[in-house]
């Protein structure tokens, strides 16, 4: 089915949202109730879920209490859901329906069901995955989207043109907690003193890598534009002209460690005696 004109409306807002937060933020939130309010449900949620635990990431409506949200993920889990045993076990990126998988009756008589009519007075529920189970993680990441009545065809093919933007959202999240869990917290509070924001810092570690802006943009998941947009406010904020000078300036600051000799593996890579 084709996407009315309001649907592209709200697809690219939510492009430039994530794409313009400065990486102080989560941009979820944000993404969480634009969906809820442009489809007119009752509730969104982002969930990850790792083996045998679940941790709410973000909601719509942000007014629900967090400790409700962390009971419903819970009980959703052992509930047995469908939509947590499907793409689980599925490398499938489709937003499906709970009665996709098991059926009307089947949905209509689970645990799973009777926990979103409990709490949010849902009678449907659809998956939109945001990152699925690979190599030895075992984590999925996705939304769910709760509603009284059921899916129609508009709000469905939404969903599916909305599916690879939340991909690619989570993948860049991912990716920058990843470079921040490398660099430490001094680092980040130092590079907040020169003004830099968490993504320019991130792109800054990665230049002290010795990365060009199309490694850079692969390993934040991100387009080169973005990445060259942010390489040359780093240089404005440091007074720097070009990568080599801001490398050296960022070592120099602390920002960046040095990086090591030639022939040298670095503290973090084991020595072949």
């Amino acid at each position: 089915m084709a996407l009315q004109h309001r649907d592209y409306e709200v697809l690219l807002a939510l492009s430039v949202h994530a794409l313009e937060q400065d990486g102080s933020a989560s941009p979820w939130p944000t993404l969480t109730r634009a969906i809820r309010g442009h489809l007119g449900v009752e509730a969104v949620t982002l969930t990850e879920i790792a083996r045998q635990r679940s941790r709410p990431l973000a909601w719509a409506p942000g007014a629900v209490d967090d400790g409700r949200i962390r009971a419903l993920s819970r009980r959703s889990m052992r509930s047995g859901n469908p939509l947590i045993r499907h793409y689980r076990a599925a490398r499938d990126p489709e937003p499906r329906t709970a009665e996709d998988l098991t059926g009307g009756a089947g949905w209509r008589n689970s645990a799973a069901r009777s926990i979103a009519r409990e709490y949010f007075g849902a009678e449907h529920v659809l998956g939109v995955p945001c990152a699925l189970p690979a190599g030895h993680s075992g984590v999925l990441r996705g939304c769910v989207v709760y509603s009284r009545t059921r899916f129609s065809p508009a709000q469905r093919a939404f969903l599916h043109r909305a599916q690879p933007l939340l991909a690619a959202v989570d993948a860049h999240e991912r990716a920058m907690d990843r470079t921040f869990r490398r660099a430490g917290q001094d680092t980040t509070d130092r590079a907040r003193a020169y003004g830099l924001t968490r993504r320019e810092l991130a792109v800054l570690l990665l230049l002290g890598e010795a990365l060009p802006a199309k490694g850079i943009a692969t390993r934040l998941n991100i387009s080169v534009r973005t990445v060259q947009k942010h390489i040359q406010n780093i240089y404005r904020k440091l007074g720097t002209k070009d990568r080599v000078d801001a490398a050296l300036l960022a070592q120099s600051l602390g920002l960046v460690r040095p990086r090591p000799p030639f022939g040298d593996p670095g503290p973090d890579v084991p020595r072949i005696s």
